[in-house]
């Protein structure tokens, strides 16, 4: 995403205005030359404390520390954290993190926004660290205090609050392969040490980083548009109300789910392209059995091809194999054909396109600048969401504090990515999801000094969270196979069905036969099948071991809406369309609610 011209003008220049005017109120700090450690204060035992006073595993990163360094992003944390890697959406420390990102997978490091549970890592830092106050990474289970989904430990941003003071701040980067950022921020006082206002944006733009050896733009590129507004009210010395809301956009070109799905180290094991295989797998063959009589035979051998060898794993002999051939070999394999086998056509691949594609195999030190990848250009990741966290805490009596949180997240997550690894427009297959999210959390904390060396935390929490994730494995340039209805050629002849015994049988094909001229399945025709007052065995979980629906293929040419993904693309040549719904705490479907109490007693 690009961001236009008369945008960052306009922005410039709204820049030099307000600089102008508030120029006689800039202060510029002297620096001594002097650095020493300075006292942090942490709230990593929800209560702000010294981090020389935490009993955690803990690693803080002031402002100052995060600016010093050159800290922007989810990547360069992790270069200053101990036993923590960082990725775009979840995180591990020690080893413990998310062991699989699908619908239903929770993360095992959790993440926080001021203090207030975020499901997604992306949320919290995707505008990067800009006008961030601290960084606290925990280390180490967190449940007594956190509670779930924090088996790795715990990571908490929180950003600058609004101060009782005018101040304001801008930054621009610029650099290679068209990067192009803008940072802004602008605090103020609205009343009189009651009421104060901070608000601050984000707008990066990069080229992609990872080259497109086909018909797409450059993969792996940076689109993040972020404006993010906090108010803090003091009413008296004894009450506080924080509430920030932010929005978020991210578009840009994207390669994999970690952001270089594309870029492929070797194939087969071997440091280069598989361009004259076009099904999967491998055949023993009889090296005597060589008669095009006997071509339809799966061992015979085809005196054009390499040989190979294997042990078998029935007898344990060294034998020598081939690769299957298409349409012969153990059925045709129509949905994993391999697209790098018809780079110039239909199981074509010259010896000029094997050698591109070759040279964009990288087995062993890669060079970023080298860095290439083959796709037909509609690699696209989208991103939109927005956040509310909101905290209240009463100071009751020099002992007793209460707290209230409340966070909202909704966001929206599309992502187009090309499944096949190549540019080839014969063999295509695209990947598109569509994940939509909306969490609600209602917190209550109670912290009580019983005295200098005892305290006790307790809190209560409640979470609400649904997804709707749907996705689309599809072909770009609408594949006959997949558009086409199937063609049964099965059907007996009448002298082969009295040859059975079986003369009623001439010229019904197996389809028929199975599925009876059935209209076809699809994920909501099996749905609605199920919801009805006397469901069949099919519709119970794992049923009889036997809870799937068939039939006949019928073709997709794009008219079917069955056979798209809901708010989404219309596609044709669908080989799989998946639609899946998660409730935690949320009706009306069966469900089990996100809510437990803790109560910790602390000895300082």
């Amino acid at each position: 995403m690009k961001f236009p011209a008369r945008k960052i003008g306009a922005l410039m220049g709204a820049v030099a205005l307000f600089y102008a005017a508030c120029a006689p109120l800039a202060v510029f700090a002297q620096d001594d030359g002097v650095r020493q450690i300075e006292e942090v204060m942490v709230t990593a035992e929800r209560r702000e404390a010294s981090i020389q006073d935490t009993s955690i595993s803990i690693t803080a990163l002031t402002a100052e520390s995060l600016d010093d360094f050159g800290i922007r992003n989810q990547e360069d944390l992790q270069n200053f954290i101990p036993a923590t890697t960082i990725q775009p959406y979840d995180s591990t420390i020690r080893g413990v993190g998310r062991n699989f990102r699908a619908l239903g997978g929770d993360p095992g490091v959790a993440t926080y926004m001021n203090g207030i549970y975020s499901e997604d890592l992306l949320t919290a830092t995707a505008a990067t660290f800009w006008d961030v106050e601290r960084i606290e990474i925990l280390r180490g289970p967190q449940g007594t205090l956190y509670g779930r989904n924090a088996v790795g430990g715990a990571i908490n941003v929180l950003y600058k609050p609004p101060e009782e003071e005018l101040d304001y701040s801008f930054k621009s980067v610029l650099g290679n392969f068209g990067t192009n950022e803008w940072y802004g921020m602008v605090n103020t006082p609205l009343i009189e040490d009651t009421l104060s206002a901070r608000v601050n944006f984000s707008l990066r733009d990069r080229d992609g980083i990872v080259e497109d050896i086909g018909s797409g733009e450059n993969i792996d590129g940076l689109g993040t548009e972020n404006v993010a507004g906090q108010f803090r009210w003091t009413p008296s010395d004894a009450v506080e109300v924080n509430v920030r809301q932010n929005f978020m956009t991210i578009d840009r070109s994207f390669g994999g789910a970690n952001g270089g799905g594309l870029v492929v180290l070797n194939e087969d094991g071997n440091p280069y392209r598989n361009t004259d295989s076009l099904v999967p797998g491998f055949r023993f063959i009889n090296t005597d059995n060589t008669d095009m009589a006997n071509y339809d035979s799966n061992d015979w051998y085809d005196q054009s091809q390499p040989i190979l060898t294997f042990v078998n794993p029935t007898t344990g002999s060294i034998d020598q194999a081939q690769r299957n051939r298409p349409g012969i070999d153990f059925g045709d394999f129509d949905g994993f054909q391999n697209a790098a086998a018809s780079l110039d056509g239909f199981n074509n691949t010259s010896p000029a396109s094997a050698a591109r594609y070759n040279a964009c195999v990288f087995p062993g030190e890669i060079d970023g600048d080298d860095l290439c990848a083959a796709t037909n250009g509609l690699n696209r990741e989208v991103f939109e969401q927005q956040g509310t966290q909101l905290s209240a805490s009463w100071d009751v009596n020099d002992r007793l504090e209460l707290k209230y949180l409340w966070g909202f997240n909704k966001l929206t997550y599309k992502r187009t990515t090309d499944d096949d690894n190549t540019a080839s427009m014969f063999h295509d297959r695209q990947f598109y999801v569509n994940h939509e999210a909306d969490y609600t959390s209602h917190e209550i904390q109670a912290f009580y000094d019983i005295g200098e060396s005892v305290s006790i935390t307790s809190g209560y929490f409640v979470y609400d969270a649904t997804i709707d994730q749907r996705g689309d494995f599809y072909s770009a340039v609408g594949e006959a196979r997949m558009t086409n209805p199937y063609e049964d050629n099965t059907a007996l002849s009448p002298g082969a069905a009295a040859l059975i015994g079986a003369p009623s049988l001439a010229g019904i094909s197996a389809s028929t036969l199975a599925f009876g001229g059935a209209p076809m399945v699809n994920l909501f025709s099996a749905k609605d099948s199920c919801n009805v007052a006397s469901p069949a065995d099919t519709c119970q979980r794992n049923g009889g071991g036997n809870n799937l629906q068939t039939s006949a293929w019928y073709g997709d040419d794009g008219t079917n809406p069955a056979l798209n993904v809901t708010n989404g693309p219309a596609t044709s040549a669908t080989d799989l369309l998946y639609a899946t719904l998660h409730r935690r705490n949320g009706k009306p479907s069966p469900h089990i609610p996100r809510e437990y109490g803790t109560l910790t007693i602390l000895f300082l």
